[in-house]
């Protein structure tokens, strides 16, 4: 009786091993995008918190339930020289909102967008709105699955496969993967971004992976004609969690000739630059400075897994049993460390916060050090009224008709710098002092933090201001 069921384990072990190598053959099948509606029986939690979040909603069609006309079509402002009737399409619903038109197979923004926070109309590209094709210019960022040749997409919105790839080897498969080891489907410390078998599924935590919109710069294809080359003002080879490209150019502040996206400083006034300022900052660094400061046996003596976990994103967010050690930790302090991608963070009241909790959790000697000249505290202001990102994120990026977007260069701001450009500072920014002087906030600045550089533009290297992992 043993050895017949012993027969029959080995018969079904060897139809299951047959069974898995022929779905897992290389057949040359590139993978597809199948949309984020195809991810939800699966991950329903994941998606259903994502669908909550701006990004699924960044441009709809009108005949969408989400897509709401935010705009006062009734107030008369004569820059609306368009109807409600004609809008086919929005793009934006929190800071500001566009309106959009398809026109012989190509989307236009129409001539005024709506200011959301201010309420107000402003005129929007008005001479040169059908000289601005979105395939081109914007809808790169704002689908998913947008292929440059044919300037066609899969989905509407930042979707889950904008971020993790398209989506199609990884359905086919997931019946078996399923009810395997959760190791196969999502790698190994040596290789976290690609699965045992190859198919890749992509769950990376490098920048690049919000970089792919958070960022300026443009594209060259080849035109399909044989004609000139084709400029697009987004990526277009980028993989998430991989490079952005050979054809990509990062615009760079030496081409700022006008300084419309940068101030003097080099941080970014303009929205869509955050990995730019990110790039310059501490937070970039991060795994590159515990690299060339660590000396095994030396001072620090061991390596420690706190070390790792606030200077490597892909150690802090690891699986136990998956975390990388030193050798094998690839990125710093990346976006996700401190934003949730799927939205979890905002379901919970306690995790959406001013920023102190995400910044405490690495800084927490910056933030209870005393000024030694002066014993006093880190920050003038009350605890509780203003938390980090309020002085090392200052709002002094411009969307929606105002300063409303805080700097990722993770910089102090100081009040005297704003005497030498028209540039919102740390003390004056989103609401704080701003019945104030500047010249009160200068004199408040430098009495409370005595021994800071005041040497204009050296932001960074002050022991009681800065915040560098």
């Amino acid at each position: 009786m043993k050895k017949r069921v012993l027969i029959w384990a080995s018969f079904f072990l060897i139809l299951f091993l047959g069974y898995s190598l022929y779905l897992h053959k290389d057949t040359g099948d590139q993978a597809t995008y199948m949309t984020s509606q195809s991810c939800a029986n699966c991950h329903s939690e994941h998606y259903q918190s994502w669908h909550k979040t701006l990004h699924p909603i960044m441009f709809l069609p009108v005949t969408d339930p989400r897509a709401k006309l935010l705009g006062d079509f009734a107030s008369g402002d004569p820059a609306v020289t368009f109807k409600p009737e004609d809008v086919e399409f929005v793009v934006g619903s929190k800071w500001e909102q566009v309106y959009v038109r398809r026109i012989e197979g190509e989307y236009y923004p129409l001539p005024a967008k709506w200011l959301v926070m201010q309420k107000r109309w402003v005129p929007y590209k008005v001479k040169d709105w059908k000289e601005t094709p979105m395939s081109y210019k914007c809808n790169g960022c704002h689908t998913t699955g947008f292929d440059p040749k044919t300037t066609e997409f899969s989905e509407f919105g930042i979707g889950c496969e904008a971020c993790h790839g398209p989506g199609s080897l990884h359905v086919q498969h997931e019946q078996l993967e399923h009810k395997k080891v959760c190791q196969l489907c999502h790698g190994t410390p040596e290789h976290p971004d690609i699965d045992s078998n190859g198919h890749h599924i992509i769950t990376s935590v490098a920048p690049s992976v919000c970089a792919q919109c958070h960022n300026r710069g443009t594209s060259s294809e080849s035109a399909s004609d044989g004609g000139a080359p084709v400029t697009f003002s987004f990526p277009t080879q980028a993989t998430p969690g991989g490079d952005m490209g050979k054809n990509w150019q990062a615009l760079t502040k030496k081409q700022d000739k006008k300084g419309k996206y940068w101030w003097g400083q080099g941080v970014s006034k303009n929205r869509h630059q955050e990995y730019a300022d990110w790039n310059q900052s501490g937070h970039a660094n991060a795994l590159k400075n515990l690299h060339a400061n660590y000396v095994e046996g030396g001072d620090r003596g061991k390596l420690s897994a706190e070390c790792l976990h606030c200077h490597a994103t892909d150690y802090r967010l690891a699986k136990e049993g998956m975390k990388p050690n030193l050798e094998q930790a690839r990125h710093g302090v990346t976006c996700v460390a401190c934003h949730n991608p799927h939205g979890f963070d905002k379901k919970v009241s306690s995790m959406h916060t001013d920023g102190t909790a995400p910044c405490a959790d690495c800084h927490i000697d910056s933030i209870a050090r005393v000024i030694q000249t002066s014993n006093g505290k880190h920050t003038p202001c009350p605890t509780g009224v203003v938390g980090c990102a309020d002085c090392h994120m200052p709002r002094i990026v411009k969307t929606g008709g105002f300063f409303s977007l805080r700097s990722h260069a993770f910089r102090i701001i100081p009040p005297e710098i704003s005497t030498l450009e028209e540039m919102p500072n740390s003390c004056q920014n989103g609401g704080c002092h701003e019945d104030r002087s500047l010249q009160w906030a200068d004199k408040a600045f430098k009495k409370h933090y005595i021994e800071y550089d005041h040497q204009v533009g050296d932001i960074t290297n002050s022991p009681t201001t800065s915040l560098k992992p």
